[in-house]
């Protein structure tokens, strides 16, 4: 169902123009489902999907009875509990249906502004869980404060345990990480410049920047991280509900709108469901899952 409010609809643009950067980010990890990717199941609260994961073999075929996507793999899919997400906006005194100059261009900075600010940290934050709970391999290490030649020996580590072809990955970087990695550079009088740059003068297919995280950097072959987005089933009778979707990404988000008398405000809600699970790579690994690099000891 698609809105009618002709300010929500215009501040859905608003809305996705905003979290895109993250969703790109997501998608150069090689995440396989940004909501149109899968059938139209419905979610309720503790719902449980499951989603490819997996460098053997592309998704084959989704079983509809077991809920999973499965291939000729031991990691076909992973089960991913999706995190409830709700962010939202008061409009106190406003008839949000009736178009009137100056209500549009609040609903577009105020509440699209502040959804897709809160759905992408969101976003971000599931993804950092993921990451972090990746197996730290032993033996693919770097010193605390390493210098170029030790983030280019970090290439020879990877692929000297044929794990994955490093050339194809994404390099994915805490903030402190890439700020060491630039020094580094900096040092050898190099500015690497944007985040694909650095990529490539580390040999690496392109980069991406993790916040929030615990871990130091992870080296992410294709099809090594499943998220899911999905739009939670609308079982309330909202004054107006309905769900939009982004036609370059696939991303659906859930608009709903309440009208609460006693306070004369319409409540204005962007509401997504977030989900993302990763395949590791341990030390003995012969397929090719996420690396998460640790620091190597002193001495």
């Amino acid at each position: 169902m698609a809105l009618e409010n002709p300010g929500l609809v215009q501040a859905s643009d608003a809305l996705f123009g905003a979290i895109k950067p993250m969703v790109n980010d997501l998608r150069k990890l090689g995440c396989t489902d940004f909501t149109d990717g899968m059938p139209n199941l419905d979610i309720k609260p503790g719902a449980t999907l499951k989603v490819r994961v997996s460098s053997v073999a592309a998704a084959s075929e989704y079983n509809e009875e077991t809920n999973n996507y499965t291939t000729g793999g031991d990691t076909a899919w992973a089960s991913l509990t999706a995190t409830h997400f709700l962010q939202g906006f008061d409009l106190k005194g406003a008839d949000v249906d009736n178009g009137a100059v100056g209500i549009v261009s609040s609903i577009k900075q105020n509440f699209s502004m502040r959804a897709s600010c809160g759905i992408s940290l969101a976003m971000s934050g599931v993804l950092g869980t993921a990451l972090d709970g990746v197996t730290t391999s032993t033996g693919i290490t770097l010193p605390a404060n390493p210098t170029i030649d030790e983030y280019n020996g970090l290439l020879g580590q990877i692929t000297g345990k044929n794990k994955v072809n490093a050339l194809g990955s994404i390099l994915v970087l805490s903030g402190v990480e890439l700020g060491k990695i630039k020094a580094a550079f900096f040092n050898k009088g190099i500015n690497p410049g944007s985040l694909a740059e650095l990529a490539a003068l580390l040999n690496f297919r392109d980069a991406v920047l993790a916040t929030g995280v615990n871990g130091r950097l992870w080296v992410a072959p294709p099809l090594s991280l499943g998220f899911i987005a999905r739009v939670p089933t609308i079982i309330a009778d909202y004054e107006s509900a309905g769900i939009e979707t982004d036609p370059e990404t696939g991303l659906s988000i859930g608009i709903v709108v309440a009208n609460v008398q006693a306070t004369n405000k319409k409540i204005v809600n962007a509401d997504l469901w977030l989900g993302a699970s990763t395949l590791s790579a341990n030390a003995a690994a012969t397929e090719a899952g996420i690396i998460k690099v640790g620091t190597a000891s002193a001495g």
